[in-house]
């Protein structure tokens, strides 16, 4: 009876750190969903919802017109049916609308749930990278953090691309390892769904996982190639099939991603209108002046307006934070650049592709959100390696 008793308690003491983590998570999620939920009826009520995201009111008007079509009450087809960009969103918008009928609440309620899971995917790639206590660190600044906390609770799609980013990266991380038979699957399958959210993300989350199949563990390198070969064709299917449009990739060029920051350098939030990126040495040139603003704006001296004055608590937190980014990123690069290259390598190119192709503040801004989950990865990882080396924790491994 005892052997019997100590071996049930042996059980449960092996599994009692999943079980820990898994509660955490819960009350984690459930906290961050009342938070999202609370934030969205308010700003709903309050009409400030369409202020802090104008493209709301886009999505909601070609929302309905699309229920009004499936229902039968209009005869006339949506021009944006025809459009050559990508419709997940408007989709999205326009069953909730046949379902609960003319009002946003229930998609707003849907993306808040949205914002608040994410961080679920958060804390396992934290976990398997570099901890458990990191992971809850980052899990906790993720869930709370200010703008990520903002676009779930607009009806805007920003959400749902960052949770398919952050599941996309897990998932590579698990084919790295090899954890998971389905991972190659479920990867290729969330690449594609995020290209019908926005599919000029197509090939900035496609690429890291092939690249740290073939430069990651060496022990693994037969299977690492086979698998990056697979995917790559995969993807190759995926173009093939429309997964990429033609007008986006017609947009790729140098030339065509300068002409696109010109266009988009209007209004207030404008800055750098008429930087030329149509070249690689001209690109290289501006880069460091991009990625200062897509990481750091708005900048003090950019608060001219109420609206902007939201941004000001996030960014005096995401300062102060900065030292322990570089801290993180810095450790990795030194003891565990090959765990961490399918990261690296995805936060630098979100963070190239819209310090070259952005030149307005505010959609920097909510841009950032992409890049923001991997960035609190690293400032997490750079907090506990200051506590450790205080004496307060072992090293971080």
């Amino acid at each position: 009876m005892s052997s019997a008793a100590t071996f049930d308690d042996d059980l449960v003491a092996e599994r009692s750190p999943e079980a820990d983590q898994s509660a955490f998570l819960r009350r984690l999620i459930l906290a961050g969903f009342a938070l999202r939920v609370l934030l969205a009826l308010v700003l709903e009520w309050t009409g400030y919802s369409r202020s802090l995201a104008p493209d709301e009111e886009t999505y909601a008007q070609e929302g309905w017109q699309l229920a009004l079509w499936w229902s039968g009450e209009t005869f006339v087809r949506p021009w944006r049916m025809s459009a050559d960009q990508p419709m997940a969103y408007f989709y999205l918008n326009g069953a909730f609308y046949s379902l609960f009928g003319h009002t946003q609440v229930p998609i707003k309620i849907a993306n808040a749930l949205v914002g608040a899971f994410s961080c679920r995917y958060l804390f396992l790639l934290a976990r398997d990278l570099y901890g458990a206590a990191v992971a809850r660190r980052a899990a906790l600044l993720f869930e709370f953090f200010p703008s990520l906390v903002l676009w779930s609770t607009v009806n805007i799609r920003d959400v749902w691309v960052l949770l398919l980013i952050l599941y996309i990266s897990y998932q590579s991380q698990q084919m790295s390892r090899g954890y998971s038979h389905l991972a190659l699957a479920r990867l290729l399958g969330a690449v594609y769904l995020l290209s019908q959210f926005r599919d000029y993300l197509f090939f900035v989350v496609a690429l890291p996982p092939v690249v740290s199949l073939l430069l990651g563990r060496r022990q693994h390198f037969a299977r690492n190639v086979l698998l990056a070969g697979l995917a790559s064709l995969a993807l190759l299917v995926l173009v093939q099939q429309g997964a990429v449009r033609q007008r986006t990739t017609a947009r790729m060029s140098l030339e065509a991603i300068s002409e696109v920051r010109r266009d988009m350098a209007t209004g207030g939030s404008a800055f750098h209108g008429q930087v030329d990126v149509s070249s690689p040495a001209k690109a290289l040139v501006f880069l460091p002046v991009g990625v200062a603003y897509f990481l750091f704006s708005p900048f003090p001296w950019q608060i001219t307006s109420t609206l902007k004055l939201f941004s000001v608590p996030e960014m005096l937190l995401f300062y102060g934070l900065t030292p322990a980014i570089v801290r993180g990123i810095a450790h990795i690069v030194r003891t565990r650049l090959r765990d961490n290259l399918q990261v690296l390598l995805l936060t630098s190119l979100l963070t190239v592709s819209y310090s070259l192709g952005e030149g307005n503040v505010g959609t920097l801004y909510r841009h950032r959100a992409q890049a923001l989950g991997f960035l609190i990865c690293f400032a997490a990882l750079g907090l506990e390696l200051k506590r450790a080396r205080e004496g307060a924790l072992e090293p971080v491994a």
